[in-house]
């Protein structure tokens, strides 16, 4: 009897996390569309819980499914254990007089920057107007469904602000993150510095900022530190999951 009972709090569990997960999944889809194989991942993920939580007490005695219980169990392990790492990446606070800022792109639309690119430009304006010799760095090219360059469109944003324009570098050939920081340690060489000396604030999402970091130290940036922003707290739980996923790509392709 204490094993059934066990057996349905575990499948109760099982069924109401899929109808949170399936719940969240058609929020994230309403807001920023089906662009994106990661945006289903939620709405999938609770589809295949709340199936599981039916199937449960078929399921659950068979050698092969408890085998796999135990993987799901380690991987959740992991997973909790990267979270709380890019957490604290998150809430480190940015070195002073920094050589250069370079502000990691993201989506451009036609009345300015995404909501989630606004939220780094205006946490790198809130540090350049106190660090007033740090050379600020904007990155990203112009995609498919954007109207200019993302660096070209954070770099007039800034401007906008007030910004001086002479203190802004435009690299816009950049697709992704460990373009945009190659890129733009070249610019920093072409400026006759040394980009593994310089000290360097980067600037990006909250949740980026340790992938991000990752991949700069690979590249030879020596002397980083970072600065986040954030968006639509109630996108976060997609964002953060995603870098889960993200990260490990990373851990392949550059090891």
């Amino acid at each position: 009897m204490q094993s059934l009972v066990t057996h349905d709090t575990f499948r109760n569990i099982v069924f109401f996390t899929g109808l949170v997960f399936l719940i969240y999944g058609i929020i994230i889809l309403a807001l920023i569309g089906p662009f994106g194989i990661f945006n289903f991942f939620y709405l999938c993920a609770g589809v295949l819980l709340i199936l599981l939580s039916y199937l449960w007490k078929r399921l659950v005695n068979k050698p092969l499914f408890k085998i796999l219980m135990i993987l799901g169990l380690l991987i959740l392990i992991v997973f909790v254990i990267f979270e709380v790492t890019i957490i604290s990446y998150a809430n480190k606070k940015a070195k002073e007089d920094a050589d250069y800022l370079i502000v990691l792109g993201s989506q451009i639309r036609a009345d300015g920057p995404s909501n989630d690119y606004k939220a780094r430009l205006d946490s790198a304006y809130e540090y350049l107007k106190d660090n007033n010799e740090t050379i600020v760095i904007t990155t990203g090219a112009q995609g498919d469904n954007e109207p200019c360059s993302e660096a070209k469109g954070g770099g007039d944003y800034l401007v906008s602000k007030g910004f001086d324009q002479k203190r802004i570098i435009i690299e816009d050939e950049s697709m992704n993150t460990l373009q945009n920081l190659d890129n733009a340690k070249k610019l920093i060489e072409e400026r006759g510095d040394d980009a593994g000396n310089c000290e360097i604030v980067m600037v990006s999402a909250d949740y980026h900022l340790y992938r991000a970091s990752y991949i700069a130290h690979k590249l030879g940036y020596e002397n980083v530190s970072c600065k986040g922003g954030h968006g639509l707290f109630i996108l976060l739980p997609q964002y953060y999951t995603r870098e889960f996923f993200a990260f490990i790509k990373e851990l392949i392709t550059l090891g």
